[in-house]
This record gives C-alpha cells, sequence and structure tokens, in this order.
C-alpha cells in the first residue's frame, strides 16, 4: 500500500467518524475525491444516509449537501451527474430530505437532467422535491422552471425556451400538483412555449 491509499483510508475514517456539522467535512471531501472521484461520492452517499434525519437543518444540510456537492461538481460535473443519474437513493435524499434542496449544484443538475433528456432522473427528483417538507413545493417549483428557462436559452443564445413534448409534459405533471399561487402562473408558462 503507497502513501497515497493510506491517505485515502485516513481521509474516509475522518469523514465517517466525524459530526455531519464539522467543519473540516468539506475539506476532506474535496481532498478524498482528488484522491478517488468514486470513493468520494459512495463515502458522500453513506454520510447523508446515515445522517438523513440531519438533513433538514438548513446548517447541517448547507455543510454536507451543498458545500460537498459543489465540490464534486467542480471537480468534475460529468463523473457527478453520472455518479448521481445511478443512484435513486441518492436523489431522493438529496431532493428529498435536504433543507438545501433545489439550491446551487443540485439544482445546476436538475435542470441538466430536465434539459438534456435524462427524464428519468429528473421525475425521481421531482417526486423527491414533491415529498420534501423542508420547503415550499410550489416555490420550489418556480426556482426549477426559472433555471431551466434561464439555462436554456444562455446555452443557446436565444431569448425564448424551447422545450420538448416529453419535458413540458414532466414539468406540467409535478405543477399540477402545487397548491397555490404558483400552479397557475407555471402551467400558463409552460403551455406558452
Amino acid at each position: 500500500m503507497n502513501a497515497k491509499e493510506i491517505r485515502k483510508y485516513v481521509l474516509i475514517g475522518k469523514i465517517i467518524n466525524s459530526k455531519p456539522q464539522d467543519a473540516e467535512l468539506p475539506t476532506w471531501f474535496a481532498e478524498l475525491a482528488q484522491t478517488d472521484f468514486t470513493t468520494a461520492f459512495e463515502v458522500w452517499e453513506f454520510m447523508l444516509l446515515g445522517f438523513s434525519k440531519d438533513l433538514a437543518d438548513i446548517m447541517i444540510a448547507t455543510n454536507i449537501e451543498t458545500q460537498v456537492f459543489q465540490i464534486f461538481a467542480v471537480q468534475s460535473e460529468t463523473k457527478t451527474r453520472q455518479l448521481l443519474s445511478a443512484s435513486d437513493p441518492l436523489i431522493r435524499l438529496i431532493y428529498g430530505a435536504c433543507a438545501t434542496s433545489c439550491t446551487s449544484a443540485n439544482l445546476a443538475t436538475l435542470v441538466h437532467f430536465i434539459l438534456s433528456a435524462k427524464l428519468e432522473c429528473a421525475d425521481v427528483a421531482l417526486a423527491a422535491i414533491r415529498s420534501n417538507t423542508t420547503g415550499d413545493f410550489g416555490e420550489r417549483m418556480r426556482i426549477i422552471v426559472d433555471s431551466v428557462f434561464k439555462t436554456y436559452c444562455e446555452s443557446k443564445g436565444v431569448k425564448k425556451c424551447e422545450l420538448t413534448r416529453k419535458q413540458s409534459a414532466l414539468l406540467l405533471e409535478y405543477i399540477g400538483k402545487i397548491k397555490g399561487p404558483n400552479k397557475m402562473l407555471l402551467t400558463q408558462r409552460i403551455k406558452e412555449l
């Protein structure tokens, strides 16, 4: 076993034996991800699962979800999306249990799933968001739709968003489940496409 492998196991030990609010946690994940990205991602899923009841606390969710997700996305957006799309339980934790659902890197990844036609992943995430009790579902859907429109227009250099029938149908399905003022507004925005 070489020094790099030893360091990897030391980091895994530190992470697994830490508390979700430990300030060093994102730093350890960053180092572990540079050493072994896939293992770091698996350890992250293990930690989120182990502290799933604590993820409703915004401070804990910011430390263990938002900051760590951002680290992974910066190091390799493609690998992050690949590994996340392969794990429905992880998608459910991030979008369904975290107080930080639909913010930062997890929002950008969800928007990517919708726009890249990875609709099965988007569907799992949207279902989880609907069941998330840490925030208002209608407000989160407004944020998602705004982000989809903005990301599409910026990436294509256009002023008007265009979605496929399947993308529109998926968004309308979840918009239809909103209770409150955002339902009519968002339905109208999607139908105008």
